[in-house]
């Protein structure tokens, strides 16, 4: 370090010395500080994919299972309105029977 402040042309005292080295020891450990954010960024926006898509799928299965049970709604009310109309014709058919 001698060296280095004899090129600078400036006066440096021991304290400026240590902050300096303190600041260089520090911008060395910021690179495995700034991968480890990165690899855990990375493990969050996987996280993420990995949550839009099961909302995407669950979404998909409420719909199809909506869509079933309309189709099960309508069926019975079809098989229904056939009981209905057989009922009164049946009735229809014995009040006929009964006015003769």
């Amino acid at each position: 370090m001698a060296v280095r402040t004899k090129t600078d042309l400036t006066i440096v005292d021991e304290e400026h010395q240590q902050a300096e080295t303190a600041i260089m020891e520090a911008a060395k450990q910021t690179a495995p500080m700034v991968q480890r954010l990165s690899s855990h960024r990375e493990r969050i926006d996987l996280a993420i994919k990995e949550l839009e898509s099961e909302r995407f799928e669950m979404l998909s299965r409420r719909d199809h299972l909506r869509r079933q049970a309309e189709a099960l709604e309508q069926g019975f009310a079809l098989h229904l309105n056939d009981i209905d109309a057989t009922l009164k014709m049946y009735e229809d058919g014995l009040n006929s029977v009964a006015n003769s």
